[in-house]
């Protein structure tokens, strides 16, 4: 356990602080095992970048050490994907967290090429997670995992249907250019995963706050 959290006594938090506690403790806890897999280049990591007066982590940077798809080549169609094996994401705890409108803010700060991940524009990095389809009580260490899966095309929404792609283009692209060519289903080593690819419950059949996502031929949902 990080030093940092053993100097707390959780008899004396309560509320937000307690909330704020107990993600870090799992997260940290979730990060100590990727370490133990492989000390030197562990698949997840993370690094305190704010704390409140408290000492309590509302932001934090996570870094993902996994193949993913970072962009594609410059030419006609089909483009070929480009890979990167770093990957950095931006997590804001906002004041009012954890409440319906307090929902944790994850944005990537390396680029990132997947339909529910904005790659371009003033957004860029912001990642779609439904967090409101998964409510308030979604902790952080389940949501840094669902984004692995988003980074290893395990889970992604590239249809034009709800809750709707991120982003259109790169959805367009995965559609049309990726999924034709099987680019999408590239080797991975799960070796250290925490839990099984899975396909998640369906959305809603009469939603009322659109938000994207993307299935291919094997259809998940996010």
């Amino acid at each position: 356990m990080n030093e940092a959290l053993k100097r707390f006594n959780q008899k004396e938090l309560s509320g937000r602080d307690m909330r704020l506690w107990q993600e870090w403790f799992a997260l940290d806890e979730l990060c100590t095992k990727r370490r133990a897999a492989n000390p030197r280049q562990p698949s997840i990591s993370y690094i305190v970048r704010r704390k409140n007066v408290v000492g309590l982590p509302t932001e934090y940077e996570i870094r993902y050490r996994v193949r993913s798809i970072v962009g594609v080549a410059d030419g006609p169609a089909p483009r070929k994907p480009i890979f990167g094996d770093l990957h950095k994401m931006s997590i804001v705890l906002p004041n009012n967290y954890p409440s319906a409108d307090g929902n944790p803010i994850f944005t990537f700060i390396s680029d990132i090429w997947h339909p529910n991940i904005r790659s371009s524009g003033s957004f860029k990095g912001h990642v779609c997670l439904t967090i409101k389809e998964m409510g308030v009580l979604a902790s952080l260490r389940d949501l840094v995992l669902r984004v692995e899966m988003y980074l290893k095309y395990k889970l992604y929404h590239a249809q034009n249907t709800y809750p709707y792609p991120e982003d259109q283009g790169v959805a367009e692209w995965v559609r049309d250019e990726a999924e034709p060519n099987g680019w999408v289903r590239f080797a991975q080593k799960d070796a250290d995963d925490d839990q099984p690819a899975q396909q998640p419950p369906a959305p809603p059949s009469a939603p009322t706050d659109p938000t994207p996502d993307k299935p291919n031929k094997k259809t998940f949902t996010i």
